[in-house]
């Protein structure tokens, strides 16, 4: 990979403090101070797991006044969003994977899964987090096929978020106002605990807007938020070694919208109503007689339900009438832990079973205009028919994994091995098209890591991923176009190999001070990539639309550092990546080089904190199609600066102050678009965010 002399500058200036000597640690809290429970499936220090993870707790959502959760991206490397600035148009992008069977989404460790064509990957308000974990790279072993480039775990808020010491009951109610596209924000929680064994959480969240203005000084048309999100999580322990949880968490957003909310485009417009419904139960075992033992078993469903209608233009015919989009998950989960003297056993099976169809009312045409491809007379009956263009099936995948991690020393050592086995099968309408359409799917995965404490203040460690993921039901059944299914598909494969260092010290510049770094360098190979080629020229018909014809490699370095003194928190992160395809092209959907820098103070005689944040994106180069030569062009995606601001005053136990401005110089940007990585919208305007919170 080649290195810009500011990329070597940074690496050195995260080596260059392990020289010193160690001492006690301050109380200060930043972000690698943090704690990771879902991506490493226990409780471990973000900066000692030996791994690229990131958390985005609850107080971070609050005090930058988070309203959707891609907008917390900016300060972890090598991870952005795609897509947008719709709230309903953004995607996981985690070094460089973002489609939806590429980067795993878990909320309270039940997957989500929703790929419809030209929309984003999730749906929900990051005010009922409790936190948000990112692993970036590989991790089959623990989540399963489809975590390729990373995983993001969400973990939902209960009572105990809000409770203090001693008090049974309460409530939160939270008052915010968005200026760009004057949104009402309304949150309301109450919690309680009546018994020793038993607490609720209820929470209510309410988003509504009109359109946002762009940071080039346009309104994007059809881009209103109009969302709603109820929670209901309730915990009871049965005895001192059992206890139980429930939740359900359901979102709803309803409006008129650009029908591909993730790239700029003359697509046109249908209103849609998207609803996603997550129930979860959990129970968890940890006897006292045995405190080297835990158990969780966890079932989960999820309900992702889409309907499109009133298309306007060349969607009138597409939509029909109005055409829904299901996708139904169920996921059951038996995670173990065993300590057996220096080793510490994880193991467990996962199940899930996917269930999608796409189905179409309209009118059928009995008369089409073939110049123009419109259709100019309609019948007089509509039918239902699914749709060639987004094939429905059910796809289960079982795993069997086991981990283990063995303190020796200064050494931690870590081998997991992961086996998965997918059944997939269409619906009636697409089997037909194929005798054989069932298809059967295996693979292995295996991991490997070391992390060796050098000295007090320094450790290193070293990881290797090996992934994969099987075809989608899309990529198998696929006859859109008159196209051909393709079951002889095979999984595709990749590995994630990262080094690096973590360094903590006390007392380094000045008696109160603390520095806390991690950097790390990271390459990833893809093959038998299954590659969509549309092309007649290049793939004639009736050839299938999907095939594994490609690999890929790329390479990166991610970089982050906290500076500490006394109510000072400065934090930088910097992040570089760079690949090529099969075909010895650089994969243009990479995201840019990116710098963030925060820096806060906590005011020592009010309870307030101030923040001022700035991240640069760097230019990038993006092959686009000329529209007048339909050529493919390299075109320069230009680099652009972003400063954000922040204050939270907590006036006393009952009322809290925050105010906020995102974009504070109104900088002009473009965003990475949501297919290909292509040139996207422009990103949002400056946006000036006010919040009174009142807790009883």
């Amino acid at each position: 990979m080649r290195f810009s002399k500011l990329t070597m500058a940074l690496f050195g200036s995260a080596l260059l403090p392990t020289f010193a000597i160690a001492n006690e640690q301050p109380e200060v809290i930043g972000t690698l101070d943090l704690v990771t429970v879902q991506a490493t499936k226990k409780e471990k220090a973000v900066l000692t797991s030996g791994q690229a993870i990131n958390v985005i707790d609850s107080s971070a959502i609050e005090k930058e006044q988070i309203s959707n959760l891609f907008n917390a991206l900016d300060a972890i490397p090598n991870v952005s969003a795609n897509g947008g600035p719709r709230l309903t148009g953004f995607k996981f992008n985690v070094r460089g994977f973002s489609d939806a069977e590429d980067v795993m989404v878990t909320i309270d460790g039940m997957v989500q899964t929703f790929e419809k064509y030209r929309a984003g990957s999730l749906l929900a308000d990051p005010e009922l987090y409790r936190s948000v974990e990112v692993k970036r790279g590989t991790n089959t072993v623990l989540f399963g096929g489809g975590a390729l480039g990373g995983n993001v775990s969400v973990e939902l808020k209960d009572a105990s978020d809000f409770l203090l010491d001693g008090e049974q009951a309460g409530l939160k109610v939270k008052l915010g106002y968005d200026s760009n596209n004057a949104q009402r924000n309304i949150s309301t929680f109450a919690f309680a605990k009546p018994t020793e064994q038993f607490d609720v959480l209820v929470a209510a969240t309410k988003r509504d807007s009109d359109d946002f203005e762009l940071s080039n000084g346009e309104t994007l048309n059809n881009s209103e938020v109009k969302l709603d999100a109820l929670l209901l999580k309730a915990n009871y322990a049965f005895n001192e070694d059992i206890r139980a949880s429930f939740s359900v968490q359901q979102t709803e957003d309803a409006q008129r919208t650009e029908f591909n909310t993730t790239d700029v485009g003359a697509w046109g417009t249908v209103y849609r109503e998207t609803n996603q419904d997550v129930l979860n139960a959990k129970v968890h075992y940890a006897p006292h007689s045995n405190p080297h033992f835990s158990s969780t078993l966890s079932l989960g469903t999820t309900s992702n339900q889409m309907r499109e209608s009133d298309g306007v233009g060349m969607l009138a015919d597409f939509v029909g009438i109005y055409s829904d989009y299901v996708y139904d998950i169920f996921t059951l989960d038996w995670l173990n832990h065993y300590q057996l003297q220096n080793h510490m056993l994880t193991y467990g099976i996962q199940w899930t079973q996917q269930d999608r169809t796409a189905e179409k009312l309209a009118l059928p045409c009995v008369k089409v205009n073939y110049q123009t491809y419109a259709c100019e007379q309609y019948g007089m009956e509509p039918a239902i028919s699914e749709m060639t263009s987004h094939p429905g099936g059910e796809q289960t995948r079982t795993g069997i994994y086991v981990q283990d991690e063995w303190k020796l020393e200064n050494w931690l050592l870590t081998a997991g091995l992961r086996y998965e086995q997918y059944r997939t099968s269409p619906t009636s309408e697409f089997s037909a098209a194929h005798t054989n359409s069932d298809t059967t799917h295996s693979g292995i995965a295996y991991a490997l890591g070391a992390s060796y404490q050098l000295t007090p203040t320094l450790n290193v460690f070293a990881n290797y991923q090996d992934g994969f993921r099987a075809p989608l039901i899309d990529e198998l059944y696929d006859q859109y176009g008159n196209r051909s299914p393709n079951p002889d598909l095979n999984i595709e494969r990749s590995d994630n190999l990262e080094f690096g260092i973590a360094y903590a010290r006390q007392n380094l510049f000045a008696n109160n001070d603390q520095l806390k770094a991690r950097a790390l360098y990271f390459t990833i190979n893809v093959d038998d990539e299954i590659l969509s080629r549309t092309s007649t020229a290049t793939n004639p018909l009736p050839n299938p639309r999907y095939s594994n014809i490609g690999e890929n490699g790329r390479d990166g370095i991610e970089i982050e550092v906290q500076y500490a003194i006394g109510q000072f928190i400065n934090e930088i992160s910097y992040s570089s990546i760079e690949g090529d395809d099969h075909l010895s092209k650089p994969l243009w959907y990479l995201p840019a080089d990116k710098l963030h820098w925060q820096s806060s103070y906590q005011f020592e005689h009010v309870d307030a904190r101030a923040s001022l944040s700035a991240t640069k994106y760097w230019s990038r180069n993006v092959e686009t199609t000329d529209r007048a030569t339909r050529r493919s062009v390299v075109t320069e995606h230009e680099g652009y600066v972003l400063i954000d601001a922040n204050v939270n005053w907590e006036i006393n136990s009952v009322t809290t102050l925050r105010f906020g401005i995102d974009n504070l110089f109104d900088k002009e940007h473009r965003l990475i678009a949501g297919t290909g990585g292509a040139i996207g919208d422009f990103g949002i305007g400056r946006n000036i965010k006010t919040q009174l919170q009142l807790r009883f």
